[in-house]
Formats: C-alpha cells, sequence, structure tokens
C-alpha cells in the first residue's frame, strides 16, 4: 500500500511547469486516487479534480473533462465542489449548454457560500453578466447579512460574493447600493 497522500503532497507536484511534467503529475494524481488509503488528506475525488486541471493546463481538454467528471462520479471534494469545478472547465472549453445543466445541478444541492461565489465569478469571468448576478442572488439569499454583517471580516468566501456582486452590478449598470459596500 502506498504512504498517505497529504494536500502538501498534491501542492508539490503542482509545480510541474511544462506539458509532459502536468501530464506526468496528473498520471501520479490519478494512480494516487485508484488506490486510497485510509490517511489521505485528499479525498479521491480531490485527487481527480487536480489531476484534471494537470491536463488542462498541458492542453488535454478533453480528457480534463473526463477526470473532471470522474470526480464529480467519486463523490465529494475537500475544497471546491467537483461539479463547481467541472462546471469552471467546462466554461473555459466554450462547452456552454453542458455548464449551464452542471450549475444547475450545483444550485439543486445546496451549495455553500464558496461554491456559488465560484460559479459566480466562473460566469463572469465568462461575460454572461446576467447569470453571475442571479448567482450572486442565490447567494446573497442564503445570508443573513444583518447578523454576518460583523463576521464579514472573517468570512473570504461572502467578500468574495461580495465583491463579484459589487463587480457585476457596475458591469451591468446597476447604481451602488448599501450592499455594494460591504465586501470593500
Amino acid at each position: 500500500m502506498r504512504a498517505a497522500v497529504t494536500f502538501d503532497d498534491i501542492e508539490g507536484i503542482e509545480l510541474a511547469g511544462s506539458p509532459k511534467g502536468h501530464r506526468q503529475a496528473a498520471a501520479t494524481l490519478v494512480a494516487w486516487a485508484a488506490e486510497p488509503h485510509p490517511d489521505d488528506e485528499a479525498t479521491p475525488a480531490d485527487l481527480l479534480s487536480s489531476a484534471a486541471w494537470h491536463l488542462q493546463q498541458a492542453g488535454d481538454v478533453e480528457q480534463s473533462l473526463a477526470l473532471h467528471r470522474s470526480a464529480v462520479e467519486a463523490g465529494e471534494t475537500t475544497g471546491p465542489s467537483a461539479r463547481v469545478l467541472l462546471h469552471a472547465a467546462l466554461v473555459e472549453a466554450g462547452q456552454l449548454d453542458e455548464a449551464r445543466r452542471v450549475a444547475d445541478e450545483v444550485r439543486r444541492s445546496s451549495p455553500g457560500i464558496a461554491d456559488i461565489a465560484m460559479v459566480a465569478e466562473t460566469f463572469e469571468m465568462a461575460g454572461d453578466l446576467r447569470e453571475a448576478n442571479r448567482w450572486v442572488g442565490i447567494g446573497l439569499n442564503r445570508v443573513d447579512l444583518d447578523t454576518e454583517l460583523d463576521a464579514i471580516d472573517d468570512d473570504s468566501d461572502l467578500i468574495i460574493l461580495l465583491n463579484v456582486r459589487r463587480r457585476v452590478r457596475e458591469q451591468l449598470g446597476f447604481p451602488p447600493d448599501e450592499i455594494d459596500a460591504l465586501g470593500s
């Protein structure tokens, strides 16, 4: 049995800079995912998502998307949800119809603020400001700004969501409001 994998191990191989290095890193991560260790910090889905990122960096888009889909099937990740990472990869690959279907799956899964913020930001970066604004609204509906206002400085996910909201509203031509000032 292999040794347990830590997040430091994963970050250590993320230093691969060439396409060949990224492919080798992906192969290592896929092998680790195929042989889980009970003391692994990372889930198989984490390992597959990381491998998918490496293949994306190497320019192997279809193989990367296949690994993202495998990560979704493997279960939850410890960081952003595997579906959120698949959504971002699909948007980047220009597969917008499937990306929207995956975003709907994310929405139906009762995502946390971090995942909502990432979907909103992905839509923003893709230039789909209407969808980004919709996702920001979904996020704000899950937050009680009156009671969470004191904790905003300690909640980086909420700050990201509020900053995406401010940028999107500005690009859509909406006037600033009291919520826009919260993320700054």
